[in-house]
């Protein structure tokens, strides 16, 4: 069963933009939630002029006692979100750049220290990302229908579940990939950003994506909606849970480490 974390009951956290104008870009973004639904909007303008084809948005929350969620007892994260409608998509077939679909769900497991300018130093990434519009030609193996509900208010127009798999968030570093970083750690989460970036003019312009919710995935998620694993592939899925949960209680109790985490199943 999936726990909410934000959304739906839950209240979202404080988002803060965080643009290529730290780099002298022109991108601009924004994070509102609806007071009546609870659904955040994710919107701004991704400008790809400035810096010559470059160009990214993104809107980030930090924790200061870090988001603690068990690799054990959890599989990822599900995001619940309203796709663009159709006639949003504008046909880039002609040439230049095509609309903004593609986005990015990035966690940070350490925290920046901060340079004597007051600028972060870089830190490692873990990046999972996703395309809003592939809910057109049908889901995505592995993702789960949200419920349908009437049109035209947030979050009771037809919305779509995505799995964001733990070893499905990839280590990059300065927009790089980061091939010796540690493996990724759910229980040591100190920023979490929602981000669109152009892919070298690839993408450009106006974008908006609705937010319904953001949950931490029950571990039995994972082998209920992938298909064609099997009863083996649970079977392997319930032991290597069962392993993992007997390595992180031995490394708690070895370690003593307790507290200064807000800690969720």
């Amino acid at each position: 069963m999936s726990k909410p974390l934000f959304g739906a009951s839950e209240l979202w956290p404080t988002f803060h933009a965080v643009n290529d104008t730290l780099r002298g870009g022109s991108s601009s973004s924004s994070w509102l939630v609806d007071d009546r639904t609870n659904v955040a909007t994710f919107k701004g303008h991704l400008d790809i002029t400035t810096l010559g084809g470059a160009g990214f948005a993104s809107q980030s929350t930090l924790f200061p006692s870090r988001l603690s969620l068990s690799r054990s007892r959890t599989s990822g994260l599900l995001l619940t979100y309203v796709p663009p409608p159709p006639s949003s998509l504008t046909d880039a077939t002609a040439g230049g750049p095509g609309p903004v679909t593609r986005f990015v769900l990035a966690l940070k497991t350490s925290e920046p220290a901060r340079r004597p300018d007051g600028r972060r130093e870089s830190v490692t990434v873990y990046e999972w990302a996703f395309d809003a519009s592939d809910h057109l030609d049908g889901l995505l193996e592995g993702d789960v229908e949200g419920e349908k509900g009437e049109k035209g208010e947030k979050g009771e127009e037809r919305s779509v579940t995505r799995l964001a798999r733990w070893d499905e968030f990839k280590p990059m570093y300065r927009g790089r990939p980061a091939d010796d970083a540690e493996p990724f750690d759910p229980a040591r989460i100190y920023e979490l950003s929602f981000m669109a970036r152009s892919h070298f003019g690839d993408q450009a312009g106006d974008f908006a994506l609705d937010v319904v919710s953001l949950s931490a995935a029950a571990f039995g998620a994972a082998a209920r909606t992938s298909t064609g694993r099997g009863w083996l592939g649970g079977l392997w899925d319930a032991v290597r849970a069962a392993w993992a949960s007997w390595t992180a209680t031995v490394r708690a109790l070895w370690s003593g480490e307790r507290g200064g985490a807000r800690r969720l199943p």
